[in-house]
C-alpha cells in the first residue's frame, strides 16, 4: 500500500503547542510502527501507573497514524482531539476493573484491550482470551499470567 499526501504543517504547529493532561507528552515523526506498517505518526506518551501493578510508574507510547490528507488546521485540531479520545477509552478500559464480590481481591478486567498483532487496542470489547491482554503488538507476551 501506498499513500502520498502534502506535509501537514498545520498539524505540525498544534502538535507542537499541544497541552493536555499531566504526563501526556505529543511528537511527530516519521517512524517504523511494527507489522510492516511505518509513516508519518502521532506519538502521545503517557506517563501513568501500571494499571497490573498500581505501585509501579510505567510510561507508554501510544502510535496514531497520520491520515494522508490535506486538512485545514480545524481538521487537524478535530483529530487530534480524536485521538486523544482514543487513548482516554483505551486507558479507561485498562483500569475497568470489578471485583468477585465487594470484599474480594480477585478482579476481573472484562474490557482490557486486546495488544497483540492484528488486534485494534482502542476497540471496546469483552476480553477473548489472557493472551489478547498481554502480548504486545510486537507479538511478545510482556506479562507472565
Amino acid at each position: 500500500m501506498r499513500q502520498v499526501a502534502p506535509d501537514p504543517e498545520p498539524l505540525r504547529g498544534l502538535v507542537d503547542r499541544l497541552e493536555y493532561r499531566e504526563g501526556w507528552t505529543f511528537g511527530l515523526t516519521d517512524l517504523d510502527r511494527g507489522q510492516g506498517s511505518e509513516g508519518l505518526t502521532l506519538i502521545i506518551t503517557v506517563s501513568t501507573t501500571d494499571t497490573y501493578n498500581r505501585n509501579r510508574p510505567l510510561r507508554v507510547c501510544h502510535y496514531m497514524p497520520v491520515p494522508p490528507a490535506a486538512y485545514d488546521w480545524r481538521s487537524w485540531q478535530r483529530w487530534l482531539l480524536d485521538q486523544l479520545l482514543l487513548v482516554e477509552r483505551h486507558e479507561a478500559c485498562e483500569f475497568f476493573r470489578l471485583h468477585d464480590s465487594p470484599e474480594s481481591e480477585h478482579v476481573t478486567r472484562p474490557y482490557a484491550p486486546s495488544h497483540g498483532p492484528g488486534n485494534d487496542p482502542y476497540l471496546i470489547r469483552e476480553v477473548g482470551t489472557v493472551e489478547d491482554v498481554e502480548t504486545s503488538f510486537r507479538g511478545v507476551r510482556e506479562r507472565a499470567g
